[in-house]
């Protein structure tokens, strides 16, 4: 017997057609009026139980006759990488050839679980003494401060780019990318003259993510620009 359900479904709907193979994604709040009837999904003769990124289960559901399966659930059953660019409403699947602007997970969004402090960055704090803009950014106050996070094997890339902040006149300052007790990454070190330096390091893998900063005097800044996690 087919159960009806009816729900506010806000922000993005993303599903898969089964006849098209196309993806949707709505900006919008929408009342929709849809029917849940134990779909079954088969790949390869292998029954299919979606789950979505935190392991609950997902149902698949008919709208207006026209089935809709969760994008995660099918990439992962065909072994392929699948992609949310949250930002820009865009669902990547397969190779996408480095394209993604976004990060899967600003560094913003995690929990840091170090102790230690950090300020997520505005305004004039996000451009750097050589006039270039960040959309997002993070700052910590203290040398030999750290950030770290749990990522449960979850992200294959971390972005982010460290810059001198606009207006800085002295100090120095690098940072050491630590992850699963082994130091992956040490940035140059920056003066007021130097320009910004992009990072872009793999994390295959990796569970135990830290952050080291380290300044010349003790109570100098260090700055982040778009500092994020990357399926």
């Amino acid at each position: 017997m087919k159960k009806r359900l009816q729900g506010l479904i806000a922000g993005a709907l993303i599903g898969t057609t089964i006849t098209g193979g196309a993806a949707i994604a709505a900006n919008t709040t929408t009342l929709y009026d849809v029917v849940a009837n134990g779909i079954k999904i088969v790949v390869d003769g292998k029954k299919l139980n979606p789950t979505d990124a935190n392991g609950n289960r997902v149902e698949p559901m008919i709208y207006n006759g026209t089935t809709y399966l969760p994008v995660r659930a099918v990439a992962d059953a065909l072994g392929k990488a699948v992609y949310w660019d949250g930002p820009e409403y865009t669902v990547y699947l397969g190779d996408m050839d480095g394209k993604l602007e976004f990060p899967t997970k600003y560094i913003t969004d995690l929990k840091n679980i170090s102790g230690d402090d950090y300020h997520i960055l505005s305004g004039d704090a996000l451009v750097d003494n050589y006039g270039n803009r960040y959309s997002d950014g993070i700052q910590i106050q203290y040398s030999g401060s750290e950030i770290e996070y749990l990522l449960n094997m979850k992200y294959s890339r971390f972005k982010a780019t460290l810059y001198m902040r606009e207006g800085t006149v002295s100090g120095t300052k690098y940072i050491k990318i630590i992850a699963d007790g082994k130091t992956i990454y040490t940035s140059p070190e920056l003066d007021k003259t130097s320009r910004p330096v992009n990072i872009d390091i793999d994390i295959t893998g990796c569970n135990d993510f830290k952050i080291q900063f380290f300044t010349s005097y003790s109570s100098g800044t260090t700055t982040l620009g778009n500092a994020g996690f990357y399926q």
